[in-house]
């Protein structure tokens, strides 16, 4: 027999809507940022197209800065600048093959680029952070789009009335709202959306559920006659965090999603420290701290709209 028909949770699906669209938002801007600066990096080395062997002469102070001599194609005399990623103590007369700019003016010296030289790892650091932007927002398009898809086909299973109550589950910033579910094969936790029909559950109180929470990682609980989307796994061992069992609100009503943007914009102070950390490990500079900030805000933002933070201000608990 078809489960009843419920009320959708459409607050869930906007919740998810807005994280991931927060998401791709910084995400593209980001990758139009890193497009610019890849080919900024790479102007110089696509010019460099005359290959030479160079003889190496004097490092300048600091190491990375190594003056070169070598024949052009016309075999005239001149002189080059090779820098290095790094300082690397390099013998004067070591020969090392190179690649010059040929429109460049023969009587200035010339910069000269070798593999591993300072220009191509500018140019793999920026390489690199595409890809990480790149992986993240498809990984957050894909867990997204898996959720509603769950949902979907979560609607299809028989629906079982058990026991439930409510618990709010705080672990830093994060607040969330999880579901003890009481089944045949002991308790299962599972965290949920906020929506008003679950302020309003009291502890104990029947709800239907849509799959097996003692085998399914996937359920979708049915309270007071509308959905309630899981925020994750159905789990066999009790959340971490501080946990407890607020006080049913039979007045609950809907909550507007601005609460949401105020709350998780909280979230976003952590990014200053993410972006912090990836100037330091590739060397980027203002510029990579700048972009990594942005890009950690979007994704601290959405992931929390994904684990269903809940809008509830701390002193209803």
């Amino acid at each position: 027999m078809c489960a009843a028909p419920v009320r959708a949770h459409r607050r869930a699906a906007a919740q998810l809507s807005l994280g991931l669209a927060v998401l791709v938002t910084t995400g593209v801007a980001v990758l139009a940022v890193l497009g610019v600066q890849l080919a900024a990096a790479r102007a110089p080395l696509v010019a460099a197209t005359e290959p030479a062997t160079a003889t190496v002469g004097d490092v300048r102070p600091g190491g990375r800065e190594v003056e070169v001599a070598f024949r052009d194609a016309r075999d005239r005399p001149r002189e080059g600048l090779l820098v290095l990623p790094d300082p690397v103590a390099v013998p004067a007369g070591t020969r090392v093959g190179v690649r010059y700019d040929p429109g460049a003016d023969p009587g200035d010296r010339v910069l000269v680029h070798a593999d591993g030289d300072a220009a191509a790892d500018a140019v793999q650091d920026v390489v690199f952070g595409v890809v990480v932007v790149a992986a993240v927002l498809v990984t957050g398009v894909a867990l997204t789009a898996g959720r509603v898809l769950a949902v979907r086909r979560l609607r299809r299973r028989p629906e079982t009335a058990l026991p439930a109550t409510r618990l709010l589950v705080r672990r830093g910033l994060l607040l969330r709202s999880w579901l003890e579910l009481d089944t045949a094969r002991g308790p299962r936790w599972v965290p949920v959306h906020w929506s008003p029909e679950v302020a309003r559950l009291v502890p104990g109180g029947t709800v239907g559920v849509r799959g097996d929470p003692a085998r399914d990682r996937s359920v979708l609980p049915v309270v007071g006659g509308a959905e309630v989307w899981a925020s994750g796994r159905v789990r066999a061992a009790p959340p971490r965090g501080d946990q407890r069992t607020p006080r049913p609100d039979p007045g609950a009503a809907p909550i507007g999603l601005a609460r949401q943007v105020r709350l998780d914009a909280v979230l976003a102070f952590a990014a200053p420290a993410l972006g912090l950390l990836w100037a330091y490990a590739d060397g980027s500079g203002v510029a990579g701290f700048l972009l990594a900030t942005a890009f950690s805000a979007g994704v601290l933002f959405w992931l929390a709209q994904l684990l269903g933070s809940d809008p509830e201000h701390p002193a209803r608990d």
